[in-house]
């Protein structure tokens, strides 16, 4: 019987020794500092944790002919086609509907530093920027903010 209640003894003393183990490695953190010549992550992305190499930029089959007709004030509306080469230049064409007023530019576009709206320049009527999407270009106000409100809709270029 001693025998019997010193191999449980012992027993349970190991069961219990390697499960008091196993909560003390799961508690335990280490500190890791990691090294940008030793990563392939741009160096941001360090500091944010965070990679985002996915923007209009980079993955919208941007290159094409877009066209719509946005609000005039004083006009039917202003008959817009912008065409967007590979080489990031542009060719836009805006014809003022019931004016007889046709304004022809060409230029190289800007993208924003986060890959997600293109600027062009006219000499004519200053910037426009746009927010690239799928198939479409939405229209932003000169602070580069979203159009918002009823018209909002109509604020936008759709690629042909």
């Amino acid at each position: 019987m001693k025998k019997l209640i010193m191999a449980i003894s012992f027993t349970s003393l190991i069961i219990f020794s390697c499960e008091t183990k196993k909560h003390e490695n799961i508690n335990k953190t280490e500190d890791v500092t990691l090294d940008s010549s030793t990563t392939n992550l741009p160096k941001d992305s360090l500091t944010t944790g965070h990679v985002d190499e996915h923007n209009s930029k980079t993955s919208i089959d941007w290159v094409g002919t877009y066209e719509g007709v946005l609000p005039c004030a004083d006009c039917e509306g202003i008959k817009t086609t912008l065409t967007i080469n590979k080489d990031e230049t542009f060719t836009l064409s805006q014809e003022y509907l019931n004016k007889n007023f046709k304004l022809e530019d060409k230029g190289k576009l800007e993208w924003s530093k986060d890959g997600g709206s293109i600027k062009i320049t006219t000499k004519e009527n200053g910037n426009f920027n746009y927010k690239v999407g799928e198939n479409k270009l939405f229209s932003l106000d000169q602070e580069g903010k979203e159009i918002t409100g009823s018209l909002a809709d109509k604020y936008v270029l759709i690629k042909q």
